[in-house]
């Protein structure tokens, strides 16, 4: 059975306020411009958010506004991103934001926004409802945990679940979705738990339908956890980029064995990082963080 608007109007009210006086201090969620917005959201692919509160911060004291990312240098947009990993995104960022500076600005509704390089259903539905008028509730998977919890724990299939999650969405004010969402997010990491939800503790105690019915499980050891991290392909890109962001303009023979990578191996990944944009191969038969790639943006 679905909720009613009543209940959803009384979710809303007290997931609001629970979040005005338990929201996390984050700098990030200080800053309502678009460019900003598309920063740290694209950043909090893959990352927690409290890393990516440090880095997002850095990130636009180089790059500090839309105009500065667009002109810049693919190599220094690397550069820039160091220690945040699943550097592609940094390539799509960058990508992004000269569309958008052809545009004329980041876009704050969902479609224009998905059409933008890197930018999936999430990314777009959380920067239309945090730097825009957008209603749709972007849903990660903390998020859809909440939401699937309040409806009655049943698990749904991504449409539905969206259409469920923009039900509370067409009942808030303007401007009011980010917010919303942020909340469901902190409400994910600190009481709603995966694996140990504290319903007793939880302010949507009193309206949601699995309270008390979401039995505590004991998390699975995931195979890939047994896998050594120097043996995975994520180590291997990361230390070969990093080795480009060492070495400069001149760059650097890749040559050799790296962790449990032999040279064969090494080679094939190097390749694919020039195949993906993300490195460039100069005359010397070194490798660089892409250079030649730069665009002149028009004021």
């Amino acid at each position: 059975m679905a909720l009613t608007a009543s209940e959803i109007k009384q979710i809303n009210r007290l997931l609001l306020s629970w979040y005005k006086v338990s929201a996390r201090p984050l700098k990030i969620r200080e800053r309502s411009d678009p460019y900003a917005v598309l920063v740290a959201e694209v950043m909090s692919q893959q990352t927690q958010i409290s890393r990516v509160d440090v880095f997002a911060e850095r990130f636009l004291s180089r790059f500090p506004t839309l105009r500065s990312l667009a002109r810049a240098e693919t190599a220094d947009v690397l550069q820039a991103w160091r220690g945040l990993g699943y550097n592609r995104r940094a390539l799509l960022l960058h990508r992004a934001a000269v569309a958008s500076h052809a545009l004329g600005g980041i876009p704050t509704d969902v479609d224009s926004l998905e059409a933008l390089p890197g930018v999936g259903p999430y990314t777009a539905r959380a920067v239309a409802a945090i730097a825009g008028d957008g209603r749709e509730i972007p849903v990660d998977v903390n998020i859809a945990r909440v939401v699937q919890r309040l409806v009655g724990g049943r698990r749904l299939t991504p449409k539905p679940l969206q259409a469920v999650a923009n039900g509370f969405g067409a009942h808030l004010k303007p401007g009011e979705a980010g917010r919303w969402a942020q909340a469901a997010m902190d409400l994910a990491g600190s009481t709603c738990l995966s694996v140990r939800p504290d319903c007793s503790s939880c302010p949507l105690r009193s309206v949601c339908r699995s309270k008390g019915r979401v039995r505590a499980t004991r998390k699975k050891r995931s195979a890939a956890s047994t896998v050594k991290f120097e043996t995975t392909q994520r180590w291997l890109r990361g230390r070969l980029l990093d080795e480009l962001r060492d070495a400069g303009v001149a760059g650097v023979r890749v040559r050799g064995a790296r962790g449990g990578h032999d040279a064969a191996a090494v080679r094939s990944a190097i390749r694919r990082l020039e195949g993906e944009g993300l490195a460039e191969r100069i005359d010397s038969g070194a490798y660089r963080l892409p250079r030649r790639s730069s665009r002149k943006v028009r004021r």
